[in-house]
């Protein structure tokens, strides 16, 4: 029996686990992880649909697509999606023509802010803002979500450390998909450029915020079903997760300044989390054979930085579509 293991939990595991689960109904999947689920990358994210990088277009286009296709059909507070609207600001207009750029075509109502209406709506308004409607989706319903249609078909989870995929290939599994997150460089062991983008978010209770709002890429609050999601900082290849006063400070000054009202909201929880980044996401089959000589696949698939939510249906559909390749190509043998 053809059987395929998939290392992480989080919303790239589970994505691409549902991805061959859709083509491959009745084949054995089981999913690794190493934690529990809330204390990964995905399970705090308000996962607002945007992303930078031009290249990732075809991959977000298909995740917008899967998102507006379960809006369709089954109420948020199950999925954890909704639709948003917002605005981001900038004091650089190549900065939103970059966004304009990148999804401008694939959001809904995507537009540039007059005067007026940045002078009327923001008290301390940038030079320049954007308008647009666009998919969130929550980490702690969202990944839950699909965790659910996952189990319901048979898929079995279990909670064990990897060292490597040779060592899952050596157990007997066909094809191996590593969507490990931070430590799937390392368990690839053929890749040394994954690296951590530190971030800190405080989830607050302000439920009259009912708009996403950017100050550039880095200030922000974004609204989720039951709070509101207030952050972050940037920093990259840091790797220690305690939050200090200064990050508490350097936040709250930042969006004070943006957004006044939300001075002395209760906050409810704050976290810090290390999104998984490389130069660009990795999706790729190689092949190997285990210690006895027997054949496997492995499917890589990390490398998503801080829009695994924004990319990651389209990624896992790649990476699926190699996986069935592979399964097609045992079958003849």
């Amino acid at each position: 029996m053809t059987s395929i293991a998939i290392i992480g939990e989080g919303v790239i595991g589970t994505s691409t686990a549902l991805a061959i689960r859709r083509i491959r109904p009745d084949i054995d999947i089981t999913v690794f992880h190493d934690r529990p689920f809330e204390d990964t990358c995905s399970a705090m994210p308000a996962g607002l649909f945007r992303f930078d990088n031009i290249d990732d277009r075809e991959d977000a286009r298909a995740t917008f697509e899967w998102y507006a296709d379960l809006c369709r059909q089954i109420p948020g507070i199950v999925t954890g999606v909704k639709l948003l609207s917002g605005h981001i600001q900038s004091d650089s207009k190549e900065e939103l023509d970059r966004q304009e750029e990148a999804y401008g075509d694939i959001v809904y109502n995507f537009r540039f802010m007059s005067d007026r209406e940045r002078n009327s709506l923001f008290p301390d308004p940038s030079k320049y803002a954007i308008h647009f409607s666009s998919f969130a989706a929550e980490g702690n319903r969202y990944v839950p979500f699909l965790k659910e249609q996952l189990v319901k078909s048979g898929v079995i989870f279990k909670q064990r450390k990897i060292a490597s995929v040779v060592e899952l290939a050596d157990e007997g599994f066909n094809v191996v998909v590593n969507c490990a997150g931070l430590n799937a460089g390392k368990l690839a062991g053929d890749d040394s450029t994954v690296y951590p983008i530190r971030g800190v978010v405080f989830q607050v209770e302000a439920p009259w915020h009912k708009h996403f709002n950017y100050r550039g890429l880095a200030t922000f609050t974004i609204p989720k079903n039951h709070s509101v999601v207030l952050g972050t900082v940037k920093e990259s290849s840091r790797f220690d997760t305690l939050i200090t006063e200064e990050d508490r400070r350097d936040i709250w000054q930042r969006y004070e300044k943006l957004h006044p009202p939300m001075k002395g909201a209760k906050v409810l929880g704050e976290w810090c989390h290390l999104r998984p980044a490389r130069p660009s996401i990795r999706v790729e089959r190689l092949e190997g054979r285990t210690k006895d000589g027997k054949p496997y696949t492995v499917v890589h698939h990390y490398g998503h930085g801080g829009h695994g939510f924004t990319v990651g249906w389209g990624t896992s559909l790649r990476a699926a579509a190699l996986v069935e390749k592979a399964l097609k190509e045992k079958a003849k043998i």
